[in-house]
């Protein structure tokens, strides 16, 4: 097999799974190449969502082939029509593939892209981030994208799904349940990287600079502070329960955004109570966050929370979760111990599901034993060997 990836951008946790999934075809006799519409995450660019600039700060091309489409782009896509495939029909010419996972459909040039292959007769594989449960829709806007994506995914005879309620959208919109694999959304697992004495000495120590005591439950928001993330749920709960509940209470917010100023605001009329803003943290200073903290509350709207991948990050570390019956991943991690679902902007809910989990004992492999099938090696793994056999 020589497979060719078109991605829009290296992303931090795409990146891993293409470097193993490589890895392992060619460790079969086979070929991969990673073709990417831009570069701009690479130059570093301004995010509109974090309000901030950065680049990510782990190696997003190492270990794999890959190659630019679009070369020396320093802002962000915007829309549909920003991004394009000048130069694809010269690869295709050269590397002559005999299949293409296409991971996104939300630019023009990935459109293109999958047509030229097509009319070539080169057999397409969709791995594409999207569910029919992540926004509400008026039933008209429901038929006109549904037809679109029953359209677009005529151009593909087998897909990808990264999770249960993306396996049902594909399934609902075309795709044969026989042509279809599975292969979680994951990320790399950096608290298992540390050694057991290191990880509490990274909790105290942290814990104690932001001002937590011991006997604390420490609450975690990690992620984009965006009406999206709907962050403010958090201190409208804590708002709701009694003073004696809110003394044994802490808040990290761990990331940056349009509503840090309003979440500023909010936070001192709940004062004495500790909640540290951490701001925007690069891949490699997210662990002791992790470690510092007791529980995770995501409280997404339905405005595109297709999965919601630091759940999976709190999970690896050991944190029990509390999120809404938006974020994504509710399907697939439903039957955790200690995983908390709560209905949308429900305040009195996640103050309740918070009180359920006052001081339950930390515990850093709490969910060691699940998360295997939720690690860069299993998904490398399992998108490998679906697309060997589709050969």
């Amino acid at each position: 097999m020589k497979l060719i990836v078109l991605a829009s951008h290296p992303v931090q946790y795409h990146a891993p799974v293409f470097r193993q999934m490589a890895q392992e075809i060619e460790a079969k006799g086979g070929e991969c190449l990673v073709v990417y519409l831009s570069d701009f995450s690479i130059q570093g660019y301004r995010d509109r969502e974090f309000n901030t600039t950065f680049a990510w700060d782990e190696p997003l091309l190492e270990g794999y082939r890959s190659t630019f489409l679009n070369s020396n782009q320093q802002e962000q896509p915007a829309g549909f029509r920003d991004l394009h495939a000048p130069g694809w029909v010269d690869i295709l010419k050269a590397e002559k593939p005999t299949r293409i996972l296409v991971t996104t459909l939300n630019y023009q040039g990935a459109v293109t892209a999958t047509l030229q292959a097509r009319l070539r007769g080169i057999p397409c594989t969709l791995r594409a981030e999207t569910t029919d449960v992540s926004v509400v829709r008026s039933p008209m806007k429901e038929k006109v994208r549904s037809l679109i994506y029953r359209t677009s995914y005529s151009l593909f005879d087998s897909a990808i799904a990264f999770g249960e309620f993306n396996r049902q959208h594909l399934i609902r919109h075309g795709i044969s349940p026989k042509r279809l694999g599975m292969a979680y959304f994951s990320v790399r697992d950096r608290t298992s990287e540390i050694p057991a004495p290191e990880k509490q000495h990274l909790r105290q120590n942290l814990r104690t600079s932001l001002g937590f005591n011991d006997a604390q439950t420490v609450l975690l928001f990690s992620g984009k502070l965006i009406p999206k993330k709907n962050p403010e749920l958090i201190l409208n709960a804590i708002a709701q329960l009694p003073l004696e509940i809110q003394q044994q209470l802490g808040v990290i917010f761990l990331g940056s955004g349009t509503l840090a100023e309003k979440l500023q605001t909010l936070a001192q009329q709940l004062a004495p109570l500790p909640i540290h803003f951490a701001g925007f943290k690069n891949q490699q200073e997210l662990p002791p966050y992790y470690l510092a903290a007791d529980v995770l509350v995501l409280p997404s709207q339905r405005q595109g929370e297709v999965w919601g991948l630091v759940v999976n990050e709190a999970l690896q570390a050991g944190l029990p979760c509390i999120v809404t019956e938006a974020v994504g991943c509710t399907a697939d991690f439903a039957n955790f111990p200690d995983f908390k679902i709560i209905p949308e902007n429900d305040a009195i809910a996640l103050a309740q599901a918070i009180q359920s989990l006052l001081g339950k004992p930390r515990d850093f492999n709490r969910y060691q034993t699940q998360m295997q099938n939720y690690s860069i090696a299993a998904c490398a793994h399992q998108m490998a060997e679906f697309l060997w056999d589709l050969k």
